[in-house]
């Protein structure tokens, strides 16, 4: 077993591994098969089959300086790309896990909306009718919880 790690780790010694254009190319090979699978189209299979060659291709590569151009240059195109996605990522994941706090205290919170200006009010459950006042408009307006 040992020697049989040994000579994986040899094999990739001086390996250029998995860059951002690698990764970036391997998932367009999924989203690719994935398409192929509702599609059954042959050119996009051998489209995603392509792109998972080339990634692989990269990873395997000796040619460090030469990836690593490659990769630079990549970087340097799709800088705006990336800076979208890395605001919109964390966007998501905000309103995920604000639905996910709202979803668990509406179980001993009664939520709802101001009717004068939206402003989401909650109040413990079971308490029957009880007189709101809004923190941010001040409007008072009876409620049922």
């Amino acid at each position: 077993m040992n020697n049989f790690r040994y000579k994986m780790a040899q094999f990739f010694v001086g390996r250029t591994g998995v860059d951002a254009l690698g990764r970036t190319v391997t998932w367009a090979a999924l989203i690719l098969m994935l398409l192929t699978m509702i599609t059954h189209s042959n050119i996009i299979y051998l489209l995603a089959m392509a792109c998972l060659g080339y990634s692989f291709w990269r990873m395997l590569s000796k040619n460090y300086q030469k990836r690593y151009n490659e990769n630079q240059l990549f970087l340097q195109k799709t800088v705006r790309i990336r800076g979208f996605f890395s605001r919109l990522i964390p966007n998501i994941r905000n309103r995920f896990d604000g639905l996910k706090r709202d979803y668990q205290q509406r179980k001993v919170y009664a939520i709802f909306k101001c009717p004068t200006c939206k402003q989401k009010l909650r109040a413990p459950k079971g308490r029957g009718k009880i007189e709101v006042t809004c923190s941010k408009c001040h409007t008072v307006f009876i409620k049922k919880v």
